[in-house]
């Protein structure tokens, strides 16, 4: 593989452009080449003059011939733009949710092994560092045996999103990042969802999530909120982590009764207020360290850092919650 990659971004919209300001100063990369039908969306992007604007992106691979896609087109699309280049043997960064049903990411996933490519889900929430500072401390035991994780993720309606609900766009963030952090999958799930002031999909979703490893997970997620929050709470025997995935800072508030010995969770005690220390954390844009990692990934031959799978993972669970909010009846797998 040459030592500077070629890439590609087809989709223009407000992710599409974040990805080509990324790219654009990318060590290791040349972007050379955007595609939207949408003349607008070609013409109010700002691409460096090594990146050629396409109104299709099938004619930008046959000219342009990149090493890698970033497809950050409407979900509907993903598995038609994602495959084409798969096809190809491009490989492919594709926003989350994955696809829109599972028989299309399954279809993703067999081609990326077909053509030995790599696939990886944008499942940007990893790359943040307090997350990632959590997936630490739950790794160095810092927090004990782990007892719930509780995301709330609230917004005001983003009229850009027509094509599925807040469960497949914003609920997917915090099922993989919960993912991410247990190292777990869930066994049981059930929602209740609301449709306030989308057209036609849910606006709102509290969900409960039951993890193999035991945890319980908390989703607290809408479009309804005029105040912006994003929050990863994680429970734990010794205490309890916030992250703010908009500052990126991190909390950590102790559980005074518990020693450095940890006690079994099967003797603890109960909880009562000990310090509180918020931590200083490095901030660094997610979007930028998740490409520089896939790079790193594609330059020396390393396996996806997000993989197939694991978008598959988050969007059978987001599935699932769809169905649990319109028929009121718990989801549960193996």
């Amino acid at each position: 593989m040459s030592e500077t990659l070629r890439s590609c971004v087809v989709g223009l919209g407000s992710m599409g452009r974040n990805h080509v300001r990324i790219l654009g100063d990318l060590a290791g990369t040349t972007l050379v080449g955007v595609a939207d039908p949408s003349e607008t969306s070609r013409r109010s992007c700002r691409a460096p003059a090594s990146a050629r604007p396409y109104e299709d992106y099938r004619k930008m691979l046959d000219v342009e011939r990149p090493d890698y896609l970033v497809v950050s087109v409407p979900t509907d699309l993903h598995s038609e733009v994602a495959c084409e280049a798969l096809n190809r043997g491009i490989h492919v960064l594709v926003e989350k949710p994955i696809a829109k049903t599972i028989a299309e990411a399954e279809q993703m996933i067999a081609k990326a092994k077909e053509h030995g490519v790599m696939l990886m889900v944008g499942h940007i929430e990893r790359f943040n560092p307090a997350v990632q500072a959590i997936k630490r401390s739950v790794e160095e035991r810092a927090l004990g045996p782990l007892f719930q994780l509780h995301a709330r993720r609230l917004s005001p309606f983003p009229a850009r999103i027509g094509d599925v609900g807040v469960i497949l766009d914003l609920a997917t963030h915090d099922i993989d990042a919960m993912h991410f952090v247990t190292g777990s999958h869930v066994t049981r799930a059930y929602a209740e969802t609301a449709r306030k002031a989308h057209k036609t999909c849910e606006d709102m979703l509290c969900g409960l999530l039951r993890f193999a490893s035991g945890e319980i997970g908390v989703l607290d997620v809408s479009w309804l909120s005029p105040k912006k929050i994003r929050e990863l709470w994680v429970v734990g025997e010794g205490g309890t982590l916030m992250a703010d995935y908009l500052s990126q800072d991190l909390y950590w508030y102790k559980n005074g009764r518990v020693n450095e010995s940890w006690t079994p969770a099967s003797h603890f005690s109960g909880a009562i207020e000990g310090d509180m220390i918020k931590s200083y954390i490095p901030k660094k844009e997610p979007l930028l360290a998740e490409h520089q990692v896939f790079l790193r990934a594609l330059r020396e031959g390393l396996p996806s850092p997000v993989t197939g799978e694991d978008g598959l993972a988050a969007m059978r669970v987001a599935l699932d919650l769809i169905s649990c909010g319109e028929k009121h009846f718990p989801s549960e797998r193996p």
